[in-house]
């Protein structure tokens, strides 16, 4: 009935058992009523759990287990319908594999290859003879994201919710698919996966119950994308030397898919073309995104883009900053950074100090040139894209061609004056207006958020994250370039 390596199931008492498993994938159910070694499995977990006895598991399902189900289920936020489905088991096996995690010295010893006690010896505060005036972000402590281990660096951002608004004005967030019903038994295993890995974040979780309830886990390759990057090993620098626990890089992605509008430049680092491209990519293809942040924060650290290129993961993109980013945001866009740099084989981008690469040398700041951009674009996206710019062609020509590809349903990545110099947004949608003409444009800053003061003229738009309107005749005249298909 089932596939032990394909259930999604931590603890052993319940990936052992083939009618759990069977359950754990969405083939089957247990009700009050059912008989059989599933049932006994079933109240031996519960009991582990102070849920019933575990010395009368009997495996008939009766009232006290139907009582234990709906206790779990009710803990767990779950309908509690008193019947055991993926969902319920899923939370079970969380609920046993949080019985199991070791103390925190222990895990932090296997970890980083130290005996407890060296461990323990890490999370002490030094005294004021050994500590340190200032530390350096070039002496970094281990595992810096527990509260009781010295924090060296900015810890996590706070990676608030910013939900999908109920009303999008660009009018093309994806609609409930017509896709409905159960999930296919290989589908349901991910998801089953994907739950059991998130353990119990409870924003990741709603985030991947909006995705499913949409339909946008029925078919492609979203879902197994992601099964696959809950299924795999994460660059142990990630926990060593950033303290970002390997959990968070799935639940910051899954909400990153399920709503983009999450995406950051980062406040003073110039990334606002990788900001960009992040955030057509996700609008685009969602499951490409997976792909690519999948491969480069494993072991590895690499993965091969659609051309055949490689993207690498500067090892300085662990380190947590002060830009305000969530920790994908920051490693993907300097990923980016690094990959688009013009001559990186001599100078390779640096997160922390936003510089060092050939092109911030000659202009100052981390600029990502036109036609560097369009590069990666393809690089990425797969296909042809090719730079336009006002430079060899009138403002209005160019707007044009980024007015009809937008037509076309596209997101354009383009380049515009801003205050003095050049900053990359998204245009997403044109509004147009008596007659078919050109009206306005709705555009989103990667920022993520746009006060729209200054040049060139715009208005923000009420669900905020960096959107903003854009009269079309004043993007005639700040526009500079733009990355387009074909």
């Amino acid at each position: 009935m089932g596939d032990k390596g394909n259930t999604g199931l931590g603890a052993p008492e319940l990936a052992s058992n083939e009618v759990l498993r069977a359950v754990a994938a969405g083939a089957a159910t247990l009700a009050q009523g059912a008989h059989g070694d599933g049932v006994r499995a079933l109240q031996e977990a519960l009991g582990a759990l102070g849920l019933g006895d575990p010395t009368k598991a009997d495996g008939s399902f009766g009232t006290k287990t139907h009582a234990a189900v709906v206790a779990l289920q009710a803990a767990e936020d779950l309908p509690q319908t008193g019947m055991v489905d993926a969902a319920t088991i899923a939370a079970l096996d969380r609920r046993l594999a949080a019985r199991r995690t070791p103390p925190l010295d222990e895990a932090l010893a296997r970890a980083a290859g130290l005996s407890p006690e060296q461990a323990a010896a890490l999370g002490r505060a030094p005294s004021a003879a050994q500590a340190p005036a200032a530390p350096s972000r070039n002496d970094q402590g281990y595992f810096t994201d527990a509260s009781r281990l010295p924090q060296v660096v900015p810890g996590a951002e706070p990676d608030p919710d910013s939900p999908p608004p109920a009303v999008d004005s660009v009018g093309d967030r994806p609609a409930t698919s017509s896709v409905s019903g159960a999930l296919a038994a290989d589908r349901s295993a991910h998801l089953v996966e994907l739950r059991r890995a998130l353990g119990g974040d409870a924003r990741a979780l709603a985030a991947l119950d909006r995705l499913l309830a949409a339909g946008r886990l029925h078919t492609g390759a979203l879902l197994p994308n992601l099964g696959a990057m809950a299924g795999a090993r994460r660059d142990p620098r990630l926990v060593l030397e950033g303290g970002i626990d390997p959990h968070l890089v799935l639940a910051q992605a899954i909400r990153h898919v399920d709503n983009p509008l999450r995406v950051k430049q980062g406040a003073c680092h110039g990334t606002c073309g990788a900001g960009t491209m992040e955030y057509v990519l996700l609008r685009v293809d969602p499951a490409e995104f997976v792909r690519i942040l999948d491969g480069i924060t494993r072991e590895a650290g690499e993965v091969k883009l659609r051309s055949g290129r490689v993207l690498r993961m500067p090892r300085n993109a662990i380190l947590r900053d002060a830009s305000g980013r969530v920790d994908i945001d920051r490693m993907f866009q300097s990923a980016l950074m690094n990959h688009a740099t013009a001559m990186s084989w001599i100078f390779d981008y640096d997160n922390p100090e936003d510089n060092d690469s050939f092109w911030a040398a000659l202009g100052g700041d981390s600029r990502v040139p036109l036609g560097n951009f369009t590069s990666l674009f393809q690089d990425i996206m797969g296909g042809s894209y090719t730079s336009v710019s006002s430079l060899l062609r009138s403002g209005a020509s160019v707007a044009d061609d980024v007015a009809g590809a937008m037509g076309r349903g596209e997101k354009v990545p383009i380049l515009l004056k801003w205050e003095g110099g050049y900053h990359w947004v998204v245009a997403e949608k044109i509004e147009r207006g008596a007659g078919g003409a050109p009206a306005s444009v709705i555009l989103r800053n990667p920022v993520g958020s746009d006060s729209c003061k200054g040049a060139p003229p715009r208005a923000p738009l009420p669900e905020g994250c960096g959107r903003f309107r854009m009269k079309y005749a004043d993007l005639a005249e700040h526009i500079h370039g733009a990355t387009l298909r074909g």
